[in-house]
């Protein structure tokens, strides 16, 4: 391949973006629609036999069909001579191998991650496409923190062509490092696959490695197919139990033990992930040191012939508290209010477990009281997902989520509308939309369902394209689509 070829008359070459055992991905520039592309020159060996070369082109252009902003899109597919190529959205960002390659990711920022894959697969599945292949090398993450699933149909051509032999040399480690047992074995794979890959993933993205390691790829396909995986919260402690145990499930020997659907998944995924943002670590010191343990704010360095208004009322904690007893400390609700020049008190609370209102944030000297992590055990990296940071107090959750998928994904238009994120006259066409949706699930015949739904998808990227939808409103409806995507029937078998 010299820089500057030209494929099919129409895709220019311009310089290598990444290597692979599959073949080489360069930059090109798409000369009929002038833009920018990433083109993948399919290794010339692996196309040898013409069946498998017919196969990979039906895969390839049902992946095609695929409209899901989690999911790098293909735009075409072809051959120029002895070589065979595709055509895909030319994404800016670094595969998740890189981003591990720098160590550990936060519990939160790998649960943001872990559901948008989910979101991808969900769509995929629902359209019949299997990857066969997940793995950190195949999701990438812009620098705006959208997560995209490439290389769909890849996997396929590699074991029809016979390269997944395990004696080939044509096998990377980092396959085989995350390889369902049901693959190994040659057996029938389908989505749960897919969830094993996901969970291996998972892992590596929390402890920096695969959950099997070995000399050689004999050795890993080995432990994937007898060994237990190893505990994740050992290796992790700070690992919340239930994205441990969902872990397990996901990396289950039988696909029978696992999650059947990654719209499921992606479910439970987001809550924990809610349930990790959420959570406000509070100070651990004793209540009678805190007001001689708290820094002095600037705010009340100035000079004042009178106590600041909250001193009044921190003695009279202090000696109720004296007079408490030990037994009920765990009920005790700090109140301090901080005195400014310029506006009213700030009021700062630690609310008990029977307290029915949600407390305000710590002020900065209260978070510096936090426990320090180890940095083994939690990494101090930034997350760079719009999605794991409210975009406005009204965007925070605020009543109990309905179960029902179709009234959960009601409520997320309200409250996009409710956050700025949508106007009025867009989320009543949503809502509309909905309802046909509805009305489908509960009619007999349902079989075009998932075009539905594929519509209702579509309408949300052109609102986001069009700037009348904020990217955080997008990521949350397409996360509440999902479930109700897994409620539509499968598509019919091809002839």
């Amino acid at each position: 391949m010299v820089t500057g070829r030209r494929l099919a008359d129409r895709y220019e070459i311009a310089e290598v973006v990444a290597k692979g055992g599959m073949g080489v991905v360069w930059r090109a520039r798409d000369l009929r629609l002038g833009r920018a592309v990433a083109v993948k020159l399919v290794a010339g060996e692996v196309l040898a036999d013409p069946t498998v070369v017919a196969r990979f082109d039906r895969e390839a252009r049902t992946v095609a069909r695929l409209n899901h902003p989690n999911i790098v899109a293909i735009y075409d597919v072809g051959t120029d001579g002895d070589d065979s190529f595709l055509v895909m959205e030319l994404v800016d960002g670094s595969s998740l191998a890189t981003v591990i390659g720098d160590g550990p990711l936060p519990v939160g920022e790998t649960l943001d991650i872990a559901t948008q894959a989910c979101h991808g697969l969900a769509a995929a599945h629902a359209a019949g496409v299997i990857h066969r292949d997940i793995k950190p090398a195949n999701l990438i993450r812009t620098p705006a923190g959208v997560v995209k699933v490439c290389d769909f149909g890849i996997a396929r051509l590699a074991q029809a062509a016979g390269q997944a032999r395990l004696t080939g040399t044509a096998v990377a480690m980092g396959s085989t490092s995350y390889m369902a047992p049901e693959q190994i074995n040659g057996g029938s794979v389908d989505a749960r696959a897919d969830l094993y890959g996901l969970g291996c993933t998972i892992y590596a993205m929390l402890t920096g490695r695969p959950p099997f390691v070995g000399e050689s790829p004999l050795a890993v396909v080995h432990q994937h197919v007898t060994a237990a995986p190893p505990d994740l919260r050992t290796a992790r402690p700070d690992v919340p139990a239930a994205l441990a145990a969902l872990v397990d499930e996901l990396l289950a020997k039988s696909p029978d033990d696992r999650p059947g659907d990654a719209g499921a998944v992606a479910v439970r995924l987001a809550a924990l992930r809610d349930d990790a943002a959420g959570a406000v670590p509070l100070p651990l010191a004793s209540p009678l040191s805190l007001p001689s343990s708290r820094p002095s704010s600037p705010s009340l360095s100035g000079p004042s012939s009178s106590p600041p208004p909250g001193e009044d009322r921190r003695r009279w904690w202090l000696w109720g508290l004296a007079g408490c007893g030990s037994a009920a400390l765990v009920a005790i609700i700090v109140t301090s209010f901080l005195a400014t020049r310029e506006g009213p008190p700030v009021v700062v609370t630690a609310a008990s477990p029977s307290a029915g209102s949600a407390s305000a944030p710590p002020p900065p000297s209260a978070a510096t009281a936090r426990p320090t992590r180890a940095p083994a055990v939690q990494p101090t990296r930034t997350s760079t997902s719009p999605s794991a940071v409210p975009t406005s107090p009204s965007a925070r959750p605020t009543r109990t989520r309905p179960t029902d998928p179709i009234a959960r994904l009601r409520l997320s238009i309200e409250e996009q509308v409710a956050a700025g994120a949508l106007t009025a006259a867009t989320a009543t066409d949503l809502h509309k939309r909905v309802d046909d949706i509805a009305k489908r699930l509960g009619a007999d015949d349902d079989k075009d369902l998932p075009k539905k739904v594929k519509d209702l998808r579509t309408k949300l990227t052109d609102l986001r394209r069009e700037g009348r939808l904020t990217q955080s409103g997008y990521d949350a409806l397409n996360r509440d689509l999902d479930p109700v995507a897994a409620l539509a029937p499968p598509p019919p078998p091809k002839s």
